[in-house]
């Protein structure tokens, strides 16, 4: 192509078929590989092209595609446009009533459509022909009669097409409203892919790996129509599943990969998950070669990433050659991670108006989180940038579309004297490389006048594990937002794998450990957990009108999900027993999940279980719940226990009283180890007098309101928590005397191998595994205060990113409530400053812990407690006030001085 001018999609194809007529053009599977020569693709379009212009097909008439992508889909493309038609090529995975709307707008002669398409074409294809007035006829691309039809001799004369005339219109929206299709022209489509067949990307031999949706202009540009207009080959794999791809790529020799960010993500994401699983030591080095290949290919363009790791490239093929991108913005990470394993990255930027790619990364000088320089013959300027160079991308060039089929007015809104506003924002830079940085559309307008695009807070977010996909949406009115909230899909398997019991908990964490490391603008303030994944487009961007859409109705409740009928017994109490675990008056579904949906928390799950176990006379096993994860598998479960006779009678109606009374399990009772021998007391004993003496002298620690501590009776002290040097300054602020009687649990990941259990029986510390955490730590401290011991709890369950007391768990009340034990609220301070979240070695400065005057559960009354709140929960929020007291009072003392 690079010796010839070529004006039209079928002048182009001709050529090649000329040129390279004996060399395969498609490689497929058809109980097993089979492959196409350029010469019998030529044979069978020319047939087809023959065929349609026998049925009727005139210069400008339209004719859809309906299918998947494969190697017919190719032949029916090229057979329009041969016969002067319009192809108008639609995703396979629309539904009847979207297909409907689509063929209305662009009156089809003929619709091609494939076996797993046919019902929903047909669907409503008799009241469009009527309301069109006209018969459509229909090509099964998996029929006989196509087989056949394709394979005879061509009679009657191809029609010449121009360089502008229509060679497809391509729906960007209008499936369930107003149709907007883009209408490209012969000279769109063949200067674009002239352009990058003149910058050298891809060769003549070179092998495309086709995954992506031929009805988009990206995939069809790349993965069709460059390759084949260069005379190179295309594979199509038998799925889109990881065995299958890497089977096509190694079977076929493909040398380019041409994805989604998405596809490159979930590669680079395998990769390195079998770096991280191989035995230790070898995972850290690893990385650690990683950061130095990286640097080296960076710096000096210099490739070590590909003899380092030379087993990962084995599985690719020698012959392979880069990775391409396209369709939505490629985390730079990614990019910078795939290229220190030795691999090429390119990456590229256009839109379907544009035929569609504009610009992309040179060979020689990728630039990660750009989209490159813009090709040959493309003209690229920003409008109105602000003072960092941004602005409104606007595109002038060969390849900008005619307009929108039918929709004048649309044209006029974005093709302004040859010029087209692609409502995409973006810089260049000095070097000429253009850098996208949201859509005009997407950006979210803060009350406060702070302009946010949702990707950039996106990629913050999504480095935590648990999140497996978010998007960002603003709060408030529909023009301007007054903060922002996350719509997540947890990662379900993570949490299963990391024995995450309390997503809903969990993911409250991690949410704000990732804000604390964000400017404040970028901080979400509320978040939605929802079970399904995002939708998305078929090239992997958010619908993000669609997700703001539920998350309106959401927040209004205008949208009320489909309840189940619970007509059989079992189901029917289940449903009952969940009911006041949910919020508002949502109806329950089997489908329901029961962290996600009906909100249970691992507290809640075992009030759940001990009215399960009253309704139907069970004594259930402890982990019972443990892989449950919806209402139907609930119900499932509890049919079962009773239909096989498992059945330990009732156990009461006690409740938490009832389970608090529960003796823990001899394995639990060795970690407790209450009674200390002189052999234990004297470590205990020394270690406690070095490490405080250290802290009175590093940080010069004091302690306020000793006198409050009760020295007749066993208690509870609730120390607010918001540094790892929290434990210590309470049990070092107080005598020798005061600790050896204080036990304090702590999660067992902390607390394992020989060095740090003997530190934890040093220390008092009562390990608990944290997949069980809540049910044996309160039995466990049940244990302790009836043993005449004292506990050390820290009821936020967990560390404050700000300093600001969070909510307190109300296992701290349930403890209270049932036993009767006097609650001391405890002030730290200074050790936030001392020891920060991020900080690895600690710094002097000044540590206070004050305690405060005891809190009995019978002085409280209880009749003021809001509906909606127990007993537990409003005691645990008592005590937190009187913790922010101790709080406000150390602020009045220093301010007084």
């Amino acid at each position: 192509m690079s010796k010839r001018k070529i004006s039209t999609i079928s002048e182009g194809f001709l050529y090649a078929a000329e040129v390279f007529a004996d060399k395969p053009v498609f490689h497929y599977t058809r109980d097993g590989w089979k492959s196409l020569t350029y010469r019998a693709l030529a044979a069978k379009v020319t047939a087809l092209a023959s065929y349609l212009l026998s049925i009727g097909l005139k210069a400008g008439g339209r004719v859809a595609i309906v299918s998947e992508s494969r190697p017919e889909w190719c032949e029916a493309y090229l057979a329009i446009t041969l016969a002067g038609g319009v192809a108008v090529p639609m995703d396979a995975q629309l539904g009847p009533d979207e297909i409907r709307n689509l063929l209305r707008d662009c009156e089809p002669d003929i619709v091609f459509h494939s076996r797993k398409t046919f019902s929903n074409v047909t669907a409503h294809l008799k009241n469009i022909s009527e309301s069109l007035k006209k018969n459509i006829s229909l090509i099964d691309l998996d029929s006989a009669a196509y087989g056949a039809l394709i394979h005879k001799e061509a009679s009657v004369a191809i029609l010449k097409t121009y360089p502008n005339d229509i060679a497809s219109i391509i729906y960007t929206s209008g499936t369930t409203g107003v149709p907007k299709g883009v209408m490209l022209t012969h000279r769109n489509f063949c200067s674009d892919a002239e352009a990058l067949v003149n910058i050298g990307i891809v060769s003549h031999k070179d092998n495309v790996l086709s995954v992506l949706p031929l009805h988009h202009t990206y995939a069809f540009m790349c993965t069709f129509l460059v390759p084949l207009f260069l005379g190179a080959s295309i594979t199509y794999p038998a799925s889109l599943k990881g065995p299958d791809l890497m089977s096509a790529i190694r079977e076929t020799a493909v040398s380019v990969l041409i994805g989604v960010p998405q596809l490159l993500l979930m590669i680079r994401n395998s990769i390195y998950a079998k770096i991280e699983a191989l035995p230790a030591p070898a995972p850290i080095v690893l990385l650690k070669i990683l950061k130095l290949s990286g640097l080296l290919r960076r710096t000096l363009a210099v490739n070590i990433g590909r003899i380092l790791f030379a087993s990962v490239h084995r599985t690719f093929g020698p012959q392979f050659r880069f990775f391409a991108s396209g369709g939505a913005r490629l985390d730079p990470s990614v990019m910078k991670d795939l290229e220190a394993l030795g691999f090429m990255v390119l990456e590229g930027y256009g839109l379907t108006e544009t035929a569609p790619v504009v610009t992309f990364n040179p060979i020689s000088q990728r630039k990660p989180g750009s989209a490159g320089k813009p090709l040959p013959s493309v003209e690229i300027r920003i409008s109105n940038p602000s003072e960092s160079g941004e602005g409104e991308i606007e595109i002038k060039g060969p390849m900008v579309m005619r307009g929108y089929y039918r929709n004048p007015s649309a044209t006029a809104d974005v093709l302004r004297d040859g010029w087209f506003l692609t409502g995409d924002i973006g810089r260049i830079d000095r070097n000429g490389f253009l850098f996208i940085t949201g859509r005009s559309k997407e950006v979210i307008v803060l009350s406060s006048g702070k302009n946010i695009y949702p990707e950039d807070v996106e990629k913050l977010y999504l480095g935590s594990p648990l999140i497996k996909e978010i998007c960002i949406v603003g709060s408030g009115e529909k023009d301007t937002a007054e903060t922002l909230h996350a719509i997540i899909v947890a990662d379900l398997e993570y949490a299963k794998k990391s024995q995450i019991s309390n997503i809903p908990e969990a993911m409250k964490w991690a949410v704000a450990e990732l804000s604390s490391r964000v400017p404040s603008y970028m901080r979400v303030t509320g978040f939605t957990i929802r079970t399904e994944p995002l939708p998305r487009t078929p090239l992997g961007k958010l619908r993000r009108f669609l997700i703001r859409e539920e998350a309106a109705v959401s927040e209004t409740g205008e949208k009320e999900r489909e309840g189940a009928l619970f007509a059989e017994a079992v189901a029917q109490k289940i449903s009952e027993e969940l009911k006041r675990f949910v919020k508002g008056n949502r109806r329950i579904s089997p489908d329901d999940n029961l962290e996600l949906d009906i909100g249970l928390d691992s507290l809640a799950k075992i009030e759940l279980m001990v009215a399960l176990e009253r309704a139907f006379s069970l004594n259930l096993p402890e982990d019972f719940l443990t892989d449950t994860q919806t209402v139907g598998e609930l119900i499932e479960k509890v049919r079962t226990l009773r239909a096989s006779g498992f059945s330990g009678g009732k156990r009461g109606t006690g409740g938490w009283k009832e389970i608090l009374a529960e003796e823990p399990s001899e394995e639990d009772l060795r970690m407790v180890s209450l009674e200390g021998s002189d052999s234990k007391v004297m470590p205990t004993f020394i270690a406690h007098f070095l490490l405080r003496g250290f802290f009175r002298l590093f940080f010069r620690l004091s302690a306020r309101g000793r006198e409050n501590l009760p020295h007749d009776k066993n208690f509870i002290m609730a120390p607010n928590h918001v540094s790892y040097l929290d434990g210590f300054a309470v049990i070092l602020s107080l005598s020798f005397s005061d600790f050896k009687n204080i036990y304090s649990l702590g999660l067992s990941d902390f607390f394992t191998g020989f060095v740090k259990s003997r530190f934890a029986k040093i220390g008092h510390v009562i390990p608990i595994d944290s997949s069980s955490y809540l049910n044996k730590a309160l039995q466990i401290s049940a244990y302790v205060l009836k043993n005449g011991r004292s506990l050390c709890v820290f009821p936020e369950g967990g560390r404050s990113f700000d300093e600001n007391l969070m909510e307190f768990k109300k296992g701290i009340g349930i403890l209270a409530v049932e036993l009767g034990v006097p609650v001391v609220p405890v002030f730290i301070e200074g050790t936030f400053q001392a020891l920060p979240r991020d900080a690895v070695l600690p710094r002097p400065k000044r540590i206070t812990v004050t305690f405060g005057k005891p809190l009995l559960a019978k002085d409280i009354d209880f009749s003021k407690k809001p509906s909606d709140v127990d007993d537990y929960q409003y005691f645990a929020n008592i005590l937190r006030e009187k913790v922010g007291e101790l709080r406000k009072h150390r602020k009045g003392d220093r301010n007084e001085s």
